[in-house]
């Protein structure tokens, strides 16, 4: 991998997925309904990209992304590319267990699919590679490409009853899983990308594990200790990543962003999970640290990081839209721990993790970025 300088202190970027024009989800039911030809629909998510690229233009970001528009969800659309995975609802995997844990954290089964492993993993098809290609059609701007990272999209879909005929267990599926990633990861340096985010919210909830549970009883994984998975997940991006030069790339580590309230959420700073952090061979952590949930910068104070800091500003699940002001003090706490030459301002996660429940509507995500923008510009001018 390579560290590449920015031309400017305080770079402004995006962590991925936008809010879905109504229009759009309105042509997927009708699809869904038989109503809308294929080729009809294709046409809408290429305007609906189009679209979140003008309109991530008009906020002044600096490095955009193509909105995510046409995946179901960070998550499940690894089964719409390759068909090594299938795209199963929870509720159909759903036992006595995992719905005791879900209904504590009132997880909204319903709307949650998983992309299980049922076959050898091959990387038969990129996976978000076109979708950075098409972008970078339709914007002068650099072009950042969010994929799942390896230990969440394991965690999730590595099934016993669906994938140990492949893989006896999650670990006899390191190898393929890892190398269908670092593939698409080199395809999209290939393409044009200026970053690659490898999305871990499975590591994120490490501060209080009750999700990871959730998701051990979903699957029926038998883990004698969950602290166990801390060494899985930086094996696994560190498997990833090994050996790829020429691209950025980095972790987002996300904190939950369903569209619960946050007492249902995970709640606890990167201290719980700073070892493994620490051990990542990347170049740029995502952090969320908008919301109060996240804690605070001082495990970095001991643990320092040497990196790129993607510095979450924007708090993307409450509809207060930030004051210029506020971001700018945020910055500025977090530039005495990690420096201002390291950091680039973004929202704490997405704005759309999933298609079916953005967390904000689509004015107020674009009145955040604009919000964030003009902080960095007073920013500059600041430090400059």
């Amino acid at each position: 991998m390579v560290m590449k300088g920015s031309h400017q202190i305080f770079p402004t970027s995006v962590v991925g997925s936008l809010p879905r024009p109504e229009w759009l989800m309105d042509g997927i039911s009708k699809f869904e309904r038989g109503e809308l030809a294929e080729e009809q629909l294709k046409q809408y998510y290429d305007e609906a990209v189009i679209l979140a690229i003008k309109q991530q233009e008009m906020t002044g970001v600096d490095e955009v992304s193509d909105g995510e528009q046409r995946r179901f969800s960070f998550l499940a659309f690894v089964a719409e590319r390759i068909p090594s995975f299938k795209m199963i609802p929870a509720s159909e995997l759903m036992n006595e267990d995992a719905a005791r844990y879900a209904e504590k954290m009132n997880l909204p089964v319903s709307i949650i699919s998983n992309p299980v492993i049922v076959g050898p993993i091959k990387r038969t098809a990129p996976l978000v590679a076109d979708e950075v290609k098409f972008a970078m059609k339709h914007t002068q701007k650099p072009v950042m490409a969010p994929i799942i990272g390896p230990f969440t999209l394991l965690i999730n879909s590595w099934n016993k009853a669906k994938s140990s005929r492949y893989y006896k267990t999650p670990e006899d599926a390191f190898l393929d899983l890892t190398r269908l990633l670092r593939e698409e990861v080199l395809a999209l340096r290939d393409a044009g990308a200026s970053f690659v985010q490898l999305d871990e919210p499975a590591i994120g909830n490490f501060v209080d594990f009750r999700y990871t549970k959730w998701l051990l009883a979903l699957n029926g994984w038998k883990v004698n200790d969950v602290k166990e998975l801390h060494r899985v997940s930086a094996e696994l991006i560190n498997m990833t990543v090994k050996g790829v030069t020429g691209i950025k790339v980095g972790v987002h580590i996300c904190r939950g962003n369903w569209p619960a309230d946050e007492e249902h959420l995970s709640h606890g700073g990167y201290e719980n999970m700073i070892e493994e952090i620490i051990d990542l061979k990347v170049d740029r952590l995502v952090l969320e640290y908008a919301t109060k949930r996240a804690g605070t910068y001082d495990v970095f104070k001991e643990h320092p990081w040497h990196g790129e800091i993607g510095l979450g500003v924007i708090d993307v699940k409450n509809p207060q839209v930030e004051s210029q002001e506020e971001i700018v003090d945020r910055v500025e706490e977090a530039s005495k721990v990690f420096g201002s030459e390291t950091i680039t301002l973004n929202p704490d996660c997405g704005f759309a993790s999933g298609r079916p429940w953005p967390v904000v509507t689509r004015q107020i995500a674009y009145r955040k970025l604009s919000a964030q923008t003009e902080a960095a510009k007073i920013l500059r001018r600041k430090h400059n």
